[in-house]
């Protein structure tokens, strides 16, 4: 994922970085990943990059709609954690969404 940034802020193009971090956003849709910490970490970058792609919406909008946590904690955590990756989430919901040409979904 920092290789991705990186890249991205060598380049300034957005590919195939956002095609990367989306990589790590999708698996959080299906219920397994790499966790909420990466999942975060992901979102916040694709923020900085300033694009989205085509998958990443969706899956977002999938992964707002449930009505949990996205924290593994129990305890005051879950709120303060779950406040933060929402708000990354919508922060990359309103970003413009480019073609991936690296897409797998």
């Amino acid at each position: 994922m920092q290789a991705a940034v990186t890249l991205w802020s060598i380049t300034g193009s957005p590919e195939p970085s956002t095609s990367v971090l989306e990589e790590f956003i999708l698996p959080i849709v299906d219920g397994y990943g790499y966790g909420y910490g990466v999942f975060g970490d992901a979102l916040r970058a694709l923020a900085r990059i300033g694009v989205s792609t085509p998958a990443v919406r969706p899956a977002l909008l999938t992964v707002k709609g449930r009505d949990r946590r996205l924290c593994l904690h129990r305890d005051y955590r879950a709120v303060l954690q779950d406040e933060e990756l929402r708000a990354a989430m919508e922060e990359v919901l309103a970003l413009t969404v480019t073609v991936s040409r690296g897409s797998r979904r």
